[in-house]
């Protein structure tokens, strides 16, 4: 039996990746013509001297390669719609200058792409065949989206001293004196259905921005959007900072991939009360706090950076994440979750791998915690060095650590669930050693169902992905291209344990299942 190494495999996928990356067919299967035929279009040709788009309706079509050199804004009742297959290459400029596009409040993005016709916005450095280095984070600002919803922004904690309302802020990343960067609505007026239009398979690559502490641009920021909002399949490659992060709102999303980060996988704040569901993130395997760190935590949540704040808390509810920190010779350092600053909420049926930190409860959350408004339940900690730590202390035994396990069912494991050890060269996204982040079939069970509400799919078990089966990012996503995910390995033969390689450990699997049947 041929012995298929990771290495190998590794091999074949770049070669395989090259070759269809050298075409640049994004969108062939909806017609459009090669990326490097298109038609280059500027986007502030169509907007006037402030940015904001002139038309009424404004349609990017794949036949154009768009370049983002400047700020863009959708300004308040106005439309941008994205064709399946487009592409958005944004030009780098550093600090508060740094390029973005932005829908204001009111305004409204249709990027409707779909899985063989994703749309993309990343680097105008950026060949699309693979080879970019998933180290380039920061060379554009992001996709920022502003709307009505709810949050928890008061004068009294100085959070919208610059707006001098209560509930309308300022967002991260933005200057001030310009209300196209204000998001919320003043109390009493908020629409929690507010409708800031439909993000459906896109991938927005190498973009964020630090201007200070606190102060960044997100892989895509969502500033009180509303529950009208559609955001499915999205992904947030190599940003300098979060990937995605949540200002207050409303807004429900599922499918969700981040990788090399630079920090916050999943970030809520100021009163997050969506639903989230089916969320994968993989750090990169480097974290040496030079230019090529890569990740912090799997889940920051709070109700607010401000401690004072009295406003409501967050709420948020996740079902099915699979989070997998960076492996290897870097000793893991960041949480899978870091619950602080009286967040409430609630995570269900999530796999996490290789962080040092499980459930990490700062003081102001333990008592939600204990008393059920902050929930953590039927959870996998793999590889988590403390699966439970609690005002700073690692929690092993007694009450607390009871109902950590026993009460709400969460399981830590030495290994064995997923595969998260992860390898790659840092030039040219060359994999040597491949994660596998899909549970072995008939395994990852969980008691809990995602609730029937009409956003939640009746997934019933752990993790973001079924297990035995396909991932979901399976032809879209830049993970997918790299090979960083199973899609490659599902139809080598021989590899029972899914894991790359033909070896004893298959074998050993098959003898004991010799002589079986399958019904």
């Amino acid at each position: 039996m041929k012995n298929l190494t990771k290495l190998a495999l590794a091999a074949t996928l770049v070669s395989a990746t090259a070759v269809s990356g050298t075409a640049q067919s994004i969108g062939s299967a909806c017609g459009c013509p090669n990326v490097s035929s298109r038609t280059t279009v500027n986007l502030s040709t169509l907007a006037d001297g402030s940015g904001n788009l002139t038309a009424n309706a404004t349609t990017l079509t794949c036949n154009n390669l768009y370049i983002l050199s400047s700020k863009i804004y959708v300004p308040d009742g106005k439309d941008l719609f994205v064709e399946p297959g487009t592409v958005i290459k944004c030009n780098d400029n550093s600090g508060a200058n740094a390029h973005a596009l932005i829908v204001t409040r009111g305004g409204q993005i249709w990027a409707n792409g779909s899985e063989s016709c994703p749309i993309i916005m990343t680097s105008s450095a950026d060949p699309l065949d693979g080879s970019y280095s998933v180290t380039n984070r920061g060379k554009w600002g992001g996709l920022i989206i502003l709307g009505r919803a709810y949050n928890n922004v008061r004068n009294a904690d100085a959070s919208v001293s610059v707006t001098g309302t209560d509930g309308v802020g300022l967002i991260e990343g933005l200057v001030g004196g310009d209300s196209r960067h204000f998001y919320g609505a003043p109390i009493g007026s908020e629409d929690n259905d507010d409708n800031s239009g439909i993000l459906r398979y896109v991938s927005l690559r190498h973009g964020g921005e630090l201007l200070g502490t606190n102060n960044e641009i997100n892989g895509l920021t969502l500033g009180s959007v509303g529950r009208g909002t559609t955001i499915e399949y999205v992904e947030v490659t190599s940003n300098l900072d979060d990937a995605f992060e949540f200002f207050g709102g409303t807004v429900n999303a599922s499918h969700l991939v981040a990788m090399h980060c630079d920090d916050d996988y999943i970030d809520w704040d100021q009163g997050y009360s969506g639903k989230l569901q089916f969320v994968y993130g993989l750090q990169g395997p480097d974290n040496t706090g030079g230019a090529l760190n890569q990740g912090d935590n799997g889940f920051e949540l709070d109700s607010d950076d401000a401690a004072t704040n009295n406003g409501l808390r967050s709420t948020g509810v996740i079902y099915n994440a699979t989070i997998i920190s960076r492996t290897g010779s870097i000793t893991p350092v960041d949480e899978a979750i870091e619950a602080k600053e009286r967040t409430q909420g609630t995570i269900v049926n999530s796999v996490f791998a290789g962080f040092r930190s499980g459930l990490n409860l700062a003081s102001n959350v333990t008592g939600f915690w204990q008393g059920g408004q902050f929930q953590v339940k039927n959870c996998t900690f793999q590889a988590c060095t403390n699966p439970l730590r609690i005002n700073g202390v690692n929690t092993t035994s007694g009450a607390d650590y009871t109902q950590f396990t026993t009460t709400d069912g969460n399981i830590a494991i030495a290994s064995g669930l997923i595969d998260n050890t992860y390898a790659m060269s840092l030039v040219n996204n060359t994999l040597t050693d491949r994660v596998n982040p899909v549970p072995a079939a008939g395994t990852a069970t969980t008691t809990m169902s995602p609730p029937v509400d009409g956003f939640f799919t009746g997934a019933k078990y752990r993790g973001a992905f079924q297990p035995g089966a396909e991932p979901w990012t399976t032809g879209w996503t830049l993970a997918a291209q790299l090979g960083t995910d199973v899609s490659a390995a599902a139809g080598c033969p021989g590899d029972l344990n899914r894991d790359g390689i033909i070896n004893a450990a298959d074998f050993s699997l098959f003898v004991g299942a010799f002589g079986g049947n399958c019904f």
